[in-house]
């Protein structure tokens, strides 16, 4: 089924799109150029943690300066990284009909990301030695199409572990395990707060034998 007219989304103005390569991290793909907003922020506030937390399409409105937005996430259905995780989407769909806004939880994500395809293959091949400006630039330049159309079949493909490595136990985990371990690339790892705590206590004890003579 065709998707009304409504269901148009401008790239250039009213998508912000946030994902990851195969090699290289996640990172603002295309977003309006001429705004100042901080987008990762809005992201998060929609998605805590940049926590998707299952195999279905989130979708959440979010208010940012300047309007409000339908933020949706979710996982890739072909594509891993190089550590065997399923990509993750982030998406923010600015100021679009009120329509959108009652259906994002059902629009077709192979749809969606078939149109996307030639901006997405530029992250998705970046060599980690790329840096994300050259990135973005390369992604604007690729994808000529400059709109979309949301179609709301509400039948989104379940996530698969495509390309993931027979050998490694990260495959044979549940989605939300996948989904937890991935924020290691989100977020500061809490392996090394740990240490800078442990680095800390040391140093406070031995200044303490310092002063009191008990070295």
């Amino acid at each position: 089924m065709s998707p009304r007219p409504e269901s148009v989304i401008f790239i250039d103005k009213q998508l912000v799109w946030m994902t990851c390569g195969v090699e290289v991290g996640y990172q603002i793909l295309l977003a309006p150029r001429t705004s100042g907003i901080v987008w990762l922020d809005v992201i998060e506030q929609a998605f805590p943690h940049f926590e998707i937390g299952g195999q279905q399409l989130r979708a959440a409105e979010v208010t940012y300066e300047g309007g409000r937005a339908m933020a949706v996430a979710f996982f890739d259905p072909s594509h891993c990284d190089s550590s065997s995780r399923p990509i993750k989407h982030f998406m923010l769909w600015l100021d679009v009909e009120p329509m959108v806004f009652d259906k994002a939880a059902m629009v077709s994500v192979p749809e969606l990301l078939q149109q996307l395809a030639p901006a997405f293959s530029v992250i998705l091949d970046a060599s980690r030695y790329i840096s994300e400006p050259d990135i973005c630039r390369q992604a604007w330049e690729k994808q000529s199409e400059r709109s979309l159309r949301l179609a709301f079949s509400g039948k989104n493909m379940p996530v698969k572990n495509a390309g993931s490595k027979p050998s490694t136990a990260k495959s044979n985990l549940p989605m939300d395990a996948l989904s937890s371990d991935d924020e290691e690339a989100l977020v500061f790892p809490k392996k090394f707060m740990m240490m800078a705590i442990v680095m800390v206590v040391l140093a406070i004890i031995a200044a303490l034998f310092e002063v009191f003579g008990l070295a």
